[in-house]
């Protein structure tokens, strides 16, 4: 190779890099795309979070025309970039959105434990209901990794109302977050 192949190469490679590594999404960037969602779809964006469409009966074309021209900001808030965060959603106490286990959907959030036996659903909750603005930020909780070690995370938490940014009518109760790797 000679050696403006190898500048180039090395340039390309950086700038490829450094682009990358600008596009990591912050937790609050992330909850701010998640309010988006909601603004346009209400809570038809538990779905479009799981990865299904809202399409059916009595769904008009222009909804599903803009979910259609959503698609590149679902799947930039749904997939981590650095394959480390995601989004979570509790409904009415059951997990409605959880990526790791999508097993979960469905089922009991409130008994939910992290890996030290502590009620982390319940300790968000706490954190949001003494929250003045309905955000939470820094909780931290304990998971145990598929290798067996203990990590630390960090959730940022939005209520509903900030989700929908109007008062929840929808006749749930509901938040999510993001979760990130805490940093010591």
């Amino acid at each position: 190779m000679t050696k403006k192949k190898i500048t180039k190469t090395l340039f390309v490679t950086v700038l490829t890099v450094g682009i990358a590594f600008a596009a990591v999404m912050d937790p609050n960037t992330r909850m701010q795309k998640v309010r988006e969602l909601f603004t346009l779809f209400g809570p038809d964006t538990f779905k479009i979070l799981n990865g299904q469409d809202i399409g059916g009966i009595g769904v008009s074309d222009s909804t599903k025309a803009l979910q259609n021209n959503q698609r590149g900001d679902i799947a930039s808030i749904i997939k981590s970039d650095d394959a480390n965060s995601f989004v979570f959603c509790v409904a009415d106490g059951k997990w409605v959105v959880y990526p790791p286990e999508p097993m979960k959907i469905g089922t009991d959030a409130m008994t939910a434990t992290d890996a030290n036996g502590r009620p982390f659903v319940m300790t968000m909750i706490k954190a949001l209901r003494a929250s003045s603005d309905g955000t939470a930020h820094h909780i931290r909780y304990d998971v145990t990794t598929p290798d067996g070690r203990i990590q630390q995370r960090e959730a940022t938490l939005w209520k509903s109302s900030n989700l929908l940014s109007r008062k929840n009518d929808t006749g749930r109760k509901f938040f999510c977050g993001t979760s990130v790797k805490a940093h010591p």
